[in-house]
């Protein structure tokens, strides 16, 4: 059966570049809490949809706790969650307006006091899971709970060993950052604690708490035509051509011809396999090792923890451990009659500006494909890989694709040449609230492969190159200090 996932990208304060899509209050029911979100530039996966935008949220929601303490602060009362237990947000305008039910009401004056110094206090996850779905989770969201000591909301979550994980997030209320030592800058966060009697709306920022290789972030998936769409923006999981024109550069002075044109050279890419290394390697027999030289390795049980929903801390019962994961993208789509059939059926689709066609009368009908604009690879994300933080993962990239040249004189008007490569990388330890992002590059004799990471926060890699072409990546002398794993193409680019 296949799992489906959701974006859980909801937030209320906002973040540099955001849209803003904010409840108007509505005075003539100022006793009514409401919560307002916008659309954030970060974007991730995470519950129960394919959709990555602000839609998917709308409709599925974020949940909400809160806790009535009267004149007491919460942090002398703790959770009670005596005004909302797991109450879920939605909108069913896309963001303009967001709605909950039952609705409920700010504390009003009563024995003496005033509204204003009654408090609640609102914590809040996403994606929304409910009751039902918490109940069969074996793997992600599996859980509430108030702990005995610190009287904090705390919420369960598993990574799964083999299946595919999904995302997590925090909502806090806003970003605070001390640049006094700007080597070493401060940053914490205010809550939805202690809140009195308003008309404005409970306003969340969610904040990614796992991390996350390649897909989409924000970049359009599935544009219709990205090579003439200004406002496109690839990221994730990005293809594009790499020409040479500079003399020093390694395969000397030559520009390439003309990409995506109807008298050039057209690539279109057939599958992408992306996957955890194997713990031996299959050519060379020897151990895979990562970045640190250590033979990895994989859980052999999901691995579980709790998010504390006042403080946004995330931690693990046990030391963290590599997860194994495949992801296969192709041309094809699923086939409800064949759910099991793997030569039907793939965990994410193409773009269609990029993927070989199943057929095709002439050169002018194939679509433009790898250009020297960054394009993303998915038509849509289905199936993010969420990483577990702490650990350093070691991941194998397999691209399968045609390089085809208009060439007037040949029979079939054009050349054909099909290709098949692979490159490694070695990560770096994973950080929470950080996206890898991997970027491939088609160029002369080269397809180089890039980790890096956009928006969240900047992390790095080392690659590794099989220099002397034994099938051995951890040779001395063949690690590399440069961003891309460089593999071999045919001439004819």
């Amino acid at each position: 059966m296949k799992k489906f996932i959701f974006i859980a990208a909801a937030a209320a304060a906002v973040l540099a570049g955001c849209a803003k899509n904010e409840v108007t209050p509505n005075y003539g029911m100022m006793d009514a809490v409401s919560f307002g979100a916008y659309n954030p530039r970060t974007i991730t996966k995470g519950g129960v949809t394919d959709d990555m935008n602000l839609k998917a949220l709308a409709e599925h929601g974020f949940g909400v706790f809160a806790t009535y303490s009267g004149t007491n602060d919460f942090e002398t009362a703790g959770a009670t969650d005596d005004f909302m237990f797991n109450q879920q947000v939605t909108s069913a305008d896309e963001g303009s307006t967001w709605t909950y039910s039952p609705l409920k009401y700010w504390p009003n004056p009563t024995n003496g006091q005033t509204a204003d110094d009654q408090k609640v206090s609102f914590y809040a996850y996403a994606p929304y899971a409910d009751d039902a779905a918490i109940a069969d989770a074996t793997y992600g969201i599996t859980g509430f709970s108030i702990d005995g000591t610190t009287k904090h909301n705390m919420l369960s979550y598993t990574f799964s060993k083999d299946k595919p994980n999904v995302d997590l997030m925090w909502g806090y209320k806003k970003k605070n950052v001390d640049n006094t030592d700007p080597a070493n800058p401060v940053v914490t966060y205010d809550i939805n604690n202690n809140l009195t009697r308003t008309i404005n709306n409970v306003k969340f920022i969610f904040q990614h708490l796992l991390s996350k290789l390649g897909g989409s972030q924000e970049g359009n998936p599935g544009t219709p035509n990205p090579y003439d769409d200004d406002t496109y923006k690839a990221n994730g999981l990005v293809v594009k051509a790499s020409p040479v024109s500079d003399p020093t550069a390694e395969y000397g002075n030559v520009t390439l011809g003309d990409f995506g044109g109807n008298k050039g050279t057209k690539i279109t890419i057939s599958k992408i396999v992306i996957g955890s290394a194997p713990v031996t390697d299959a050519i060379s027999g020897q151990p895979v090792k990562d970045i640190d030289g250590n033979p990895i390795s994989y859980a052999s049980a999901d691995q579980t923890g709790k998010l504390d929903l006042y403080t946004g801390e995330f931690k693990l019962d046990g030391a963290a451990q590599n997860i194994q994961f495949s992801q296969t993208i192709t041309n094809k789509v699923d086939d409800p009659a064949t759910p099991e059939d793997e030569s039907t059926n793939s965990d994410s689709e193409i773009a269609d500006c990029l993927k070989e066609p199943a057929s095709f009368a002439s050169f002018a009908d194939l679509p433009k494909g790898v250009v020297k604009k960054a394009i993303n690879v998915y038509k849509d994300e289905s199936n993010p890989i969420i990483l577990v933080p702490g650990t350093k993962p070691v991941v194998d990239i397999t691209v399968t694709y045609f390089v085809r040249t208009y060439d007037e004189k040949l029979p079939a008007g054009y050349s054909e040449v099909p290709q098949t490569v692979f490159g490694r990388i070695k990560f770096a330890e994973i950080k929470k609230n950080t996206k890898y992002n991997i970027v491939m590059i088609l160029g002369l004799n080269n397809v180089a492969f890039e980790a890096e990471v956009e928006d969240w926060t900047v992390g790095t890699n080392t690659v590794y190159k099989d220099l002397n072409g034994d099938g051995d990546y951890d040779d001395p002398g063949e690690t590399s200090t440069v961003t891309d794993t460089e593999i071999g193409l045919p001439d004819n680019l």
